[in-house]
């Protein structure tokens, strides 16, 4: 699997894109820093679709994650839609709601339903703040254990686990 940075490609870092997110700077400063951010986006953008050619042109089986949201950049304008688009990850044992994407290169999902019974769900809000602007905490950027055992059996492996929602498709 492969995870690039969020803080690009996300709904928040259109926002951070714009002068209104720079209110307290001068235009000069909100100008350099989001000409930097636009710099390190095209750079990280170039990377992920040399990384899926790659991975396409050489066989190779490949998972990337990346955040989904109305507004996100990988939305639109990515060479290729995600194969799987998880809405609410905490169905599946996270801490947060967050809408995930994920692409497949040279493999498919299995179609697996391992729901379990929500833990306390967080909002972004209470997350730990990460001390930059512009990027989310730590705390919120990592999958959770369960999220991610629950994730490798039902879209990975297709294993049913114990307690498991059974489909009838």
């Amino acid at each position: 699997m492969a995870f690039f940075p969020c803080i690009y490609f996300s709904d928040m870092s259109e926002i951070l894109h714009t002068w209104g997110a720079w209110t307290q700077k001068s235009y000069k400063e909100a100008n350099d820093i989001i000409l930097d951010r636009s710099k390190k986006r095209q750079r990280f953008y170039e990377l992920c679709v040399k990384m899926l050619g790659l991975a396409r042109m050489r066989d190779l089986r490949l998972i990337m994650e990346n955040p989904w949201g109305c507004h996100s950049y990988l939305q639109k304008c990515f060479v290729t839609p995600p194969a799987l688009i998880d809405r609410d990850r905490s169905k599946r044992g996270d801490m947060f709601r967050k809408p995930t994407a994920y692409w497949y290169i040279n493999c498919e999902p299995t179609n697996g339903t391992s729901l379990q019974p929500r833990k306390a769900i967080r909002v972004k809000k209470d997350a730990k703040p990460s001390g930059k602007v512009g990027q989310c905490s730590e705390e919120r950027s990592m999958i959770s254990p369960d999220y991610a055992r629950n994730f490798i059996c039902d879209f990975i492996l297709g294993k049913e686990q114990l307690y498991t929602q059974l489909s009838l498709f």
